[in-house]
């Protein structure tokens, strides 16, 4: 791993050249919510579907009600889900209407109780109103046969109903990447092997597999592989079936470093080894057999943050996503933090938003090692420190963090 390595911009960018769209599938409209959308869907109705009314009160033509007070007779109710067919307004005369229902032939405004008295079948509209006061007119919303620009989105709750409410019954949306995580070491134990105290649980794999769970992907764990080419290679000979592969340690320069040991016998094209940054400088990203091939270092901050950094916006994109950069807040720092190297550093911190001063806040970890698994427990962002910065940056500076958890920042 030499000298010159990429900046983590170059590698991102890398990497998001190398994705390319997993194909679509349709699915029925119950089976839909959080997958992306690949095509626009097409309205199959109006809404609302004819003209309604928007407040209990009474339908009415506005020529009858230009002079104030107007006095009408009050000729029927017409209640939410009523058919009016047949039904017309004469001149000098009002439909009592409930919220929702249709307005009938001839109505073309409607006036709400409050500004009317009602009194031995005849109502008094006391106040002016403007013609079409009150009504939600037809197709106001969307038209049947609407393209809905969604191409991209994710279906979220608001969409999901949004979809049902025009009559989509089926939606065609982005397959689920398959993806195959693998570990590496001999120092790793499964979660609940706890016998023997010198062995690491394999908690990166883990972690990751639920990270692009959350994203999208349809991932499958195939174990840890020990420290030897046969074994790693062994778990690698039915890949054809995913979009990508992600391993976890293993790819330094070490004698035992398995993943870049076998670059020979796997035939890895590695298109980078190595990223000028810190936390993660070994991260690697290459192929193998046309696949794409994450190689994350061992350490559980590096691992998580390469995967936030790389695999999530290379895992959108893939899926046809609008959005698939991470997103970033301008923040002030609360404490100072150091910088020795001349390499981008990604620090772990805890933004929060300064109502007062209406402003983001941001404190470092008191660690930036990369085996403190409860600094990104703690944290929620990662916050920039670029390359050309080095010694004491102060408290009260302005950084950029990447933030992983939106829900602890209000």
């Amino acid at each position: 791993m030499g000298k010159n390595l990429i900046t983590p911009y170059e590698a991102l960018e890398k990497i998001l050249g190398a994705s390319s769209f997993v194909g679509f599938e349709i699915v029925d409209i119950y089976s839909s919510p959080g997958r992306v959308i690949s095509e626009d869907p097409i309205s199959r109705r109006s809404l609302p579907a004819f003209a309604n009314s928007a407040m209990d009160g009474y339908a009415v033509k506005f020529e009858d009600i230009k002079n104030i007070p107007a006095a009408l007779k009050v000729i029927g109710t017409i209640q939410a889900g009523d058919d009016i067919s047949g039904l017309k307004l004469k001149e000098k005369t009002a439909y009592k209407i409930m919220t929702g229902a249709f307005i009938p032939e001839g109505a073309d405004t409607v006036v709400e109780y409050e500004v009317t008295n009602e009194n031995d079948g005849n109502v008094t509209i006391l106040n002016e109103k403007k013609k079409g006061a009150n009504i939600r007119f037809q197709g106001e919303d969307v038209k049947e046969g609407e393209v809905l620009a969604l191409k991209g989105e994710v279906i979220t709750p608001e969409i999901y109903a949004r979809l049902i409410s025009v009559g989509v019954g089926f939606v065609k949306v982005s397959r689920k990447p398959k993806v195959l995580i693998i570990a590496t070491g001999n120092e790793l134990a499964y979660p609940g092997e706890n016998d023997d105290k010198y062995k690491t649980i394999d908690s990166n794999s883990f972690y990751l597999s639920e990270v692009l769970k959350k994203e999208g992907a349809d991932v499958e764990y195939m174990g840890i592989s020990r420290d030897n080419i046969d074994d790693f290679s062994s778990k690698l000979q039915n890949i054809d079936k995913y979009e990508f592969i992600v391993s976890s340690a293993g790819i330094s320069e070490g004698d035992f470093d398995v993943v870049s040991n076998a670059r020979d016998v796997l035939d890895i094209q590695w298109i980078f080894k190595g990223v000028k940054q810190k936390p993660g400088k070994p991260f690697s990203f290459g192929f193998i057999r046309n696949k794409p091939l994450f190689a994350l270092p061992g350490n559980p901050v590096s691992s998580a943050f390469c995967t936030y950094f790389y695999i999530l916006p290379f895992l959108r994109k893939s899926t046809g996503r609008n959005k698939f950069y991470n997103d970033n807040i301008t923040a002030r720092t609360l404490d100072k933090m150091f910088k020795k190297n001349n390499r981008f550093h990604f620090n772990r911190g805890l933004l929060k938003y300064n109502s007062e001063l209406k402003t983001f806040e941001v404190s470092p970890f008191v660690t930036q090692d990369s085996h403190i698994i409860n600094s990104i427990v703690a944290s929620n962002c990662y916050i920039v420190v670029d390359e050309h910065v080095t010694g004491e940056i102060k408290e009260g500076s302005e950084v950029k963090c990447y933030v992983y958890n939106k829900d602890t920042i209000f």
